[in-house]
């Protein structure tokens, strides 16, 4: 799996206040202890992408070489998922993305990726994002 430069532009969507239009509702289709809900929008479909932290940055291998980020965003919808460039978040638009194959590949991926992350924030990154 190797994660491509940023073809996309990412949002984050407007707060909700407790209730989270149907439309935008994230598709998640198995389940995982370390992925919540997070506040950006999926650049393809328009769904809320979900999140997980890891304890310590994590490897992912790129098309510039491996990049270790706080942080990974994903869409079950799409099956993608999307990384910052280190130091950054999302929203700067230059970090990476990977789109799965297969649903299989996705839910793979999306289970490893699980049992390294956590639900507890960082606050010791450069930015402590949604």
């Amino acid at each position: 799996m190797v994660f491509k430069k940023t073809i996309f532009k990412y949002e984050i969507a407007v707060p909700f206040f407790g209730f989270i239009p149907d439309d935008i509702m994230p598709v998640w289709n198995f389940y995982t202890q370390n992925f919540y809900l997070s506040s950006y929008i999926c650049p393809e479909c328009g769904k809320l992408m979900m999140k997980t932290v890891f304890p310590n940055d994590y490897p992912f291998e790129t098309n510039d070489g491996i990049k270790k980020v706080p942080r990974i965003f994903t869409c079950g919808d799409c099956k993608t998922l999307h990384i910052p460039a280190p130091g950054y978040k999302l929203s700067s638009n230059n970090g990476y993305y990977y789109k799965a194959k297969s649903d299989e590949e996705f839910e793979k991926i999306i289970k490893k990726i699980d049992k390294n992350g956590s639900l507890i924030g960082r606050q010791n990154t450069l930015y402590n994002e949604n």
